[in-house]
This record gives structure tokens, C-alpha cells and sequence, in this order.
């Protein structure tokens, strides 16, 4: 009976024209997409910072090319601190001396926009002399702001350059300066015993000297360095201050290059001297980074290490730094460990000095102050492609006024007082030798453009230098 009846209804449901078929399901929403978490580590410890120490360690004047990362041979402490961090291959420092540098460092700031471009400025009271620059009030420092965090802030320097006088100072409990041109050896006993005194607190440190600087002494005699050498090169300070301001001397009119007189035998014992105080530098961090360690303090820190700038002997005829931006002077180490050791990497990746603490505040969780110029590397270390603006410059002590910018392989370095420019291929020319400004006038000029825009962001008035030349200064 059930089944003729529902035979019937399946006759009726037919002529109706009522075939029996189901509506199509509905299709599934598709599933929210999940943010892509970084490969590796998220360099994130926003939640333990106000358990982290963050210590700035700068070895003045070292150049790249003399750590092991940069094919040296004489900072053997240093290169086991590498292998625990992240180390930049290609770490460009904003300016090729100490004063201008480190403060664009501490602020985020190319020297243009900070100010502090030289020791020495006219007395704005109007008096003869001229006076020391220092920092404004109104340009936030880094350090201090993160004492505004909850960091206490302590600085153990060689003094000179780094010099409280400068601004540099600004918020910190303690800040040593009162030996100039002091090298670790100086600074280093008392930043190891407020380390040891003061183990459970939340600080930041900065930890400074003029280990490889010109004007600090050697530990060793030129005999002992180089014993086949025959010559009249004793390797002091007086000697290296000598050397310094007759290559300065040579800058008669605009646009001249510093030269010096020196032979080539002469230069090798100098650049002899050079590496041993980067031993004695490298021997010296390595203490500190001992002690760092013993007190339990390695894994409670963000640690960095850093130049500010290197050193030239001779490669474009001058002794020293500061007259010239070319790679041996501008192409600094920047190494930075992260607790335990995450994230350890070589990085090819061209960044600048002044990115180091925007990457620090990134790690920490810690709002940066507004209108900087660096910036974090965070995102690079977590895989994504950075493409930043590379440029140095120099107005060391009003002799010479240099501009630079990188474009991948190739650098332009504009003199600002003659308007000369010298073009340069680093992939094939490491040692800036060979200008193309005249092979390849399109990229010198394309380049020169990107200079010249940079430096109106900077507001940088090329005249206000026709002319102005400081004196020989024996401050320092």
C-alpha cells in the first residue's frame, strides 16, 4: 500500500513538472586568513623589557676591514662576540669623526639635522673666540628617553669627542669624561665595577674608548712592532697630531684635498701601530665582555657594538679621519646580540649607524622619539627586503665640506666647496679608486640629484661654506 501511494505521489510530483532535485549547498565561507608569522625569530621582548639591560658598546675609530667579519686578523673577542649576533657586513656611519657621528648615533639624526657638525662654533653671545657646540634641547637623545622608560641611565667613555660638554650626557646618573682621548683600559675598571655593584638594575650603558684613535698612546714601542724598521716613525700621539694637521694644511682654497707627506714605508709602520691598538682594543673588550658574562648580565642584555668611524692611512693620500668620507673611514663594524644569542646572522643588507637604536626600541617595545631619520631593522631580520638611503658626510672643522650617497654598488662623493664630484663601483672598486663621474656621467648625475635633494631635506645651505675654515686647533 506504501509503495503504491508513493509511487502515485512520484506520478503526480512529475506531470506537475516538480521534479524531486535539492538545492545546491551554499558555498563555505572561506577560513579568515592568518597574518604569516616571520620565519625564525620575531625579535620581539616588548614583554621582558623591563627585565633587559640595553649596553652601547662603541670602539672608536675601527675600521671594518680590520675585524674578522671584514677579513682581519686582530680582534679575535670580537669575532667570538659576532658569532652570538647579528653583525652588518655593510654598516655605513653618518660621519667619518667622532663628535658628529656619535651624536647621530645617540639621536637618529643625520649630522645635518642635529647640528653638532664640529667642536667649535661662533660664540652666539657674539664674542671672538669660538665656543663648544652642544646638542639642543629640544633634539631628543635616545639614552634619555629611555630613562623616561625606566632605565637608569651610565655612560664610561674616553671623554673628547663623547665629551658630556657636546649634550651627549643628557639624562644619564653618572657619565665619565674627564680623561681625553681614554681608552678602555681607562674606562673599562670602573664600568666593570658599577656592572658588578649594580647587577639587578634596569639600565642602559654606554661603554666608550680610543683604543685604535690616533690620539691614544700604543702599548708597545715601533721597535717592538715593526724591529726591521730603520726609519724616523716613532708612532706617538704628538707624531700622529703632526702628521694630521699638515695634511689638513694642504687645503688652501675650496675644494683642495688633504695631502700628506709620508712614504710608503713610513705609512706600513703606521698602519703597523693602527692594528696593535686594535689588538690592545679587541683584548680590552674582551674583559668587559667576560665580565658581562660572569655576572650573569649577557643573557639579561641587548648588546651592541659598533664604530663610529674608521681610519686612513694614506689610501687617498691623508692620515687620519674626518677630511675625507671615503669606505675606510666610513665603513664600520655594527654588531648587535639579542639575548641568548637569537637570531645570529651575517647581514648583507647596507644599513646605517644610525638605525641602531630605532632597532633596539623596536626589540624592546619602546616608542622611539618622533621625526628620526634611522630606522628599525627589525622587519630586515624578520625577512622582509629594506631598501635605505646611505649617506655620510663631513665638515671636519670647517676645512673640508663632503657629501655622499650610496646606490647599491655605487657611491658618489660630492666636495662642497668646488662642486667637484668622483663617482665609485665598490663591487669592483672597494678602494674608491677609480672615478666614473666622466665614463659614466649619467649615473654621476642621477646621483648628484639624489645628493642634492637629500641635502635640502636637510636643509643644507652649500654657500653659507665659501670661505669658512677654522684654525688649527690644540684643543685636543
Amino acid at each position: 500500500m506504501r509503495a503504491a501511494l508513493s509511487l502515485v505521489l512520484s506520478s503526480m510530483c512529475f506531470l506537475a513538472g516538480c521534479a524531486a532535485e535539492e538545492k545546491p549547498a551554499a558555498p563555505e565561507a572561506p577560513p579568515v586568513a592568518k597574518p604569516v608569522a616571520p620565519k625564525g625569530p620575531s625579535f620581539d621582548y616588548a614583554a621582558r623589557a623591563s627585565e633587559l639591560n640595553v649596553i652601547v658598546v662603541s670602539m672608536d675609530a675601527l675600521r671594518f676591514d680590520h675585524t674578522g667579519l671584514g677579513g682581519g686578523t686582530f680582534t679575535p673577542n670580537l669575532d667570538a662576540f659576532q658569532k652570538e649576533a647579528v653583525a652588518f657586513t655593510h654598516a655605513t656611519a653618518a660621519a667619518s669623526w667622532t663628535v658628529p657621528s656619535h651624536m647621530a648615533i645617540f639621536t637618529g639624526l643625520w649630522p645635518s639635522r642635529h647640528g653638532v657638525v664640529n667642536k667649535l662654533v661662533p660664540d652666539p653671545a657674539g664674542g671672538k673666540e669660538m665656543v663648544f657646540d652642544r646638542l639642543k634641547d629640544t633634539i631628543p637623545l635616545f639614552p634619555d628617553e629611555l630613562t623616561k622608560q625606566g632605565w637608569e641611565a651610565v655612560g664610561f667613555t674616553g671623554g673628547a669627542g663623547v665629551s658630556g660638554k657636546f649634550g651627549y650626557n643628557r639624562g644619564f646618573t653618572s657619565y665619565l669624561d674627564d680623561k681625553t682621548f681614554a681608552g678602555m683600559d681607562y674606562s673599562g675598571p670602573p664600568a666593570m665595577e658599577w656592572l658588578s655593584a649594580n647587577t639587578t638594575k634596569h639600565f642602559f650603558m654606554f661603554f666608550h674608548g680610543y683604543d685604535a684613535h690616533g690620539q691614544h698612546p700604543v702599548g708597545k714601542t715601533v721597535a717592538e712592532i715593526a724591529p726591521d724598521y730603520k726609519g724616523t716613525i716613532d708612532g706617538s700621539i704628538e707624531e700622529q697630531a703632526k702628521l694630521r694637521e699638515a695634511g689638513l694644511a694642504a687645503i688652501v682654497n675650496p675644494g683642495d684635498p688633504p695631502h700628506g707627506e709620508v712614504s710608503a714605508e713610513d705609512t706600513a709602520v703606521l698602519l703597523k701601530v693602527y692594528q696593535e691598538k686594535v689588538r690592545e682594543a679587541d683584548g680590552r673588550l674582551g674583559l668587559f665582555l667576560t665580565r658581562v658574562r660572569e655576572l650573569g648580565l649577557m643573557d639579561k642584555s641587548i648588546i651592541v657594538v659598533l664604530a663610529d668611524h674608521g681610519e686612513e692611512f694614506m689610501e687617498h693620500g691623508y692620515l687620519d679621519h674626518g677630511a675625507t668620507i671615503c669606505e675606510h673611514q666610513v665603513h664600520v663594524p655594527l654588531m648587535i646580540r639579542f639575548p641568548g644569542g637569537e637570531g645570529a646572522r651575517v647581514e648583507d643588507t647596507p644599513v646605517r649607524t644610525i638605525d641602531t637604536f630605532p632597532t633596539v626600541f623596536d626589540a624592546l617595545g619602546v616608542a622611539p622619539p618622533p621625526d628620526v631619520d634611522g630606522r628599525s631593522l627589525i622587519p630586515l631580520l624578520q625577512g622582509e627586503k629594506v631598501d635605505l638611503p646611505i649617506h655620510s658626510e663631513s665638515d671636519y672643522r670647517l676645512f673640508v665640506h663632503l657629501r655622499a650617497g650610496r646606490r647599491d654598488n655605487k657611491k658618489l662623493i660630492l666636495d662642497l666647496g668646488d662642486g667637484q664630484k668622483a663617482l665609485y663601483d665598490l663591487a669592483t672598486d672597494p678602494g674608491e679608486q677609480t672615478d666614473l663621474s666622466a665614463t659614466d656621467p649619467r649615473t654621476a648625475y642621477e646621483m648628484e640629484q639624489e645628493v642634492r635633494t637629500w641635502m635640502g631635506e636637510m636643509k643644507t645651505d652649500p654657500n653659507r661654506y665659501l670661505g669658512v675654515k677654522e684654525d688649527h686647533i690644540k684643543i685636543f
